[in-house]
């Protein structure tokens, strides 16, 4: 197997990288080295062997792994997060922005409520509260 240079990734794919290995080493620290060998079933010195510099290629597995999630455009996120697609958020954003460029103050996002209220006939003056 020949193991190309990593000056092959563009700096932004560097930096993917990066940012994914400080991840995953960070999941794996807070997770439990023990608890992360479990689960895979394998023993904890493999994990060991994952985190470190082996070989000629002087890159670890999870370096490599890295490397290989940002040259194909992939990347590593929290279970937790979700994932949107950017064209639809810069429209959401386009279209907050817009309605916030129209009002004034914060009163203006009241003035809604009490349009309504006052149609209904509910509408009681803010002395008066």
């Amino acid at each position: 197997m020949t193991i190309k240079s990593t000056n092959q990734l563009s700096r932004e794919q560097l930096a993917w990288s990066c940012n994914m290995q400080a991840q995953i080493l960070q999941a794996i620290d807070t997770t439990g080295q023990q608890a992360v060998a479990n689960c895979i079933g394998i023993d904890t010195t493999a994990i060991t062997k994952m985190k470190s510099i082996q070989g000629t290629a002087k890159h670890s597995d999870i370096e490599r792994l890295c490397h290989l999630l940002a040259s194909c455009g992939l990347k590593v996120v929290s279970k937790d997060m979700q994932c949107y697609d950017r064209e639809h958020v810069s429209w959401l954003y386009g279209m907050a922005k817009l309605g916030m460029n129209r009002s004034l103050d914060v009163d203006d996002f009241l003035h809604a409520d009490a349009a309504l209220q006052i149609a209904e006939g509910t509408y009681q003056p803010r002395g008066a509260l």
